[in-house]
């Protein structure tokens, strides 16, 4: 080492070296960058104490928006805007934007709610509403105010989503009340579709077909609709409104004026309504158009439209074109053999009555009306075959029964008659023609006993019946009940007064049990039924003279008298009556009438001489 070299001084000493602050020449310039920086510095201050004086000095303060947060996603709420929240939705007010300095003196207000608890935390919107109801529309204006001056506003619209109705009432269990929901929702939504659609399959489900038509016809009233008119045709169908039906028709023919189907359903409805000819009209529109079933359909129903229409004749024809496209349907047969009827031509009728029989053996109806039909015709024989036939197969068929009587009637078949008889009464009991016809036939037939039960049965349902009446107590007359006889007469010259025979018993019964004064009454009853009727006037005196009035007795004398002046045996009694009386004068003139009827009366001449000679002076 070369001790001689100077020692290099250490540069890391522990003594800090001071560097020598560098001196600016006089004259010197700064540099371009800091000079801007400088001038930018001053430049913003400025600005800013000016804006500070204008915020400190703002005349006008006015809301520019607040600033807030949907379920965690950030808005902006510009002022006067509305803005539509769900109950469901979580909201917090995170900041407002004004041109007050700082938002000196502002604060947020509304009426309904309270708007500063969004400002604090975020707040489910359902329980700011009155009874947490999230099913109505509210309206909360959310006011920006400084101090008590109006700075700006936002209206927060909260309502409910078509969905919460639709679920709302799907968990509605009882029906009144799901409808009662869904009518609320379409006040709040009456554009909604599904609404509408759900209310209307509630109607229908409860078969409330009109309101389920009102709700349908509000729908294509907005907005006409093919599958909504079939909704509405088929409800209208279901309450049996003919005119409902067309009326549907008509539009969904406007809708599409070449559907063929919609026309002949038209023309179907227009039958059901009882518009006929409008309906003739367009079946005879359609039928070049038509081939195979359509026109054998449109056929029939033109055949049923004009015999609706009294027009037999078209009738007829267009049956028998019908039967030209299907010659194995037993119903137009049918049908031309009614309409054959009603144009008085039976044979026809009988015909094709024949052939739909034929054709529908099971048709029973039919049946029974073609041996009615011959019966009618005069052929008895091919009637009668055909009622034995079919009672066969239905022996408790009543109309079978009746025409089989009438049958037998006709041929003059008493047993038949009465076996006929004997079967509609076990078939309906109650049939009283019935009864009383047994009743004449076992009377007629000398059974009294079976003739008594029928008539016995009778009356009890028919008591005002003389003729049944009368048939009893002949039966009883021969049985020799009296009581029972009487009770009987007294019942038909109550209701048949002419039947003097009855009388005649009424009189025998009392006068044997001496009831004078009964006698008495009911004859004077019977005078007034039938004043002319000599026979009862002289029952009448008879009961007069029994029961010891005399003066009466000689009233009616003379009545009867007068009623028939030849009546010698009543002009005798008469005068041995006066004679009786001690009335020589009347009596006299009483035997000379009788003389004067009858000379040869010996007692009468007697009897006159002798009072002659008592009568002459001496």
């Amino acid at each position: 080492m070369n001790n001689d070299q100077p020692i290099k001084a250490n540069t890391q000493s522990s003594s800090p070296i001071k560097k020598r602050k560098r001196v600016r020449k006089p004259g010197t310039k700064r540099p371009m960058a800091v000079r801007l920086g400088i001038t930018l510095i001053i430049i913003a201050l400025l600005l800013g104490a000016f804006k500070l004086w204008i915020c400190l000095k703002v005349t006008e303060p006015h809301l520019n928006y607040i600033d807030v947060t949907k379920n965690g996603e950030s808005l902006v709420l510009l002022d006067g805007e509305k803005a539509r929240f769900h109950p469901g939705d979580r909201l917090e007010i995170t900041g407002i934007s004004t041109n007050v300095c700082f938002n000196r003196g502002v604060r947020i207000a509304s009426e309904g709610m309270d708007a500063n608890s969004l400002v604090y935390d975020e707040v489910l919107l359902s329980d700011m509403l009155p009874d947490n109801d999230v099913y109505s529309n509210y309206t909360f204006r959310l006011e920006v105010k400084r101090y008590n001056a109006l700075m700006g506003y936002v209206d927060l619209v909260i309502e409910p989503l078509v969905e919460d109705w639709l679920e709302k009432a799907e968990r509605t269990i009882e029906s009144d009340k799901k409808i009662e929901v869904l009518k609320q929702a379409l006040v709040l939504f009456p554009e909604e579709g599904r609404i509408r659609d759900r209310l209307i399959r509630e109607y229908m489900s409860l078969q409330d077909w009109e309101d389920a038509a009102k709700a349908l016809e509000g729908a294509v009233k907005e907005k006409p609709d093919q599958e909504d008119y079939k909704t509405l045709l088929e409800v209208y169908e279901k309450m049996s409104s003919s005119i409902g039906a067309v009326s549907v028709l008509r539009r969904m023919i406007d809708l599409a004026p070449d559907d063929v189907s919609l026309k002949i359903r038209l023309a179907d409805a227009l039958s059901n309504a009882g518009q006929s000819m409008e309906a003739i009209g367009i079946y005879e529109e359609l039928l070049d158009g038509l081939n195979g079933q359509e026109l054998l359909s449109a056929y029939c129903s033109l055949g049923y439209l004009y015999a609706e229409t009294g027009e037999n004749e078209k009738a007829i024809s267009f049956y028998l074109k019908a039967l030209k496209l299907n010659d194995s349907d037993a119903n137009i047969y049918r049908n031309l053999s009614l309409l054959y009827e009603k144009t008085g031509r039976k044979n026809e009728a009988n015909k094709y009555l024949a052939r739909s029989v034929e054709l529908k053996p099971d048709s029973q109806d039919d049946k029974l009306k073609l041996a009615g039909n011959l019966l009618e015709a005069g052929k008895i024989k091919e009637a009668e075959q055909s009622v034995r036939a079919f009672l066969k197969d239905n022996p408790k068929s009543m109309d079978a029964w009746l025409l089989s009587a009438r049958i037998a009637e006709k041929n003059g078949d008493k047993k038949t008659l009465k076996t006929a008889y004997e079967k509609i009464l076990e078939i309906n009991p109650g049939n009283n023609t019935v009864i009383y016809n047994l009743g004449v036939m076992e009377y007629e037939a000398g059974s009294q006993d079976k003739a008594l039960s029928y008539f016995e049965k009778y009356i009890k349902s028919v008591p005002d019946d003389g003729t049944a009446h009368l048939f009893l107590f002949e039966i009883y007359k021969a049985q020799k009940k009296d009581d029972m006889a009487y009770r009987s007469a007294s019942r038909v010259i109550e209701l048949k007064p002419d039947e003097t025979e009855c009388w005649g018993y009424v009189f025998e019964y009392l006068n044997t049990r001496q009831r004078y004064n009964d006698m008495v009454s009911i004859m004077e009853e019977g005078i007034e039924a039938r004043p002319k009727d000599v026979k009862i006037r002289k029952y009448l005196v008879a009961a007069y003279l029994k029961a010891g009035k005399e003066s009466q007795a000689i009233v009616h004398m003379k009545e009867a008298i007068e009623l028939n002046p030849k009546d010698a045996d009543m002009l005798m009694q008469l005068a041995q009556l006066y004679e009786k009386q001690n009335k020589p004068k009347e009596a006299l003139d009483a035997y000379k009438k009788v003389l004067d009827i009858n000379p040869d009366d010996a007692d009468a001449e007697d009897a006159y001489l002798r009072l002659r000679l008592k009568t002459i002076p001496k």
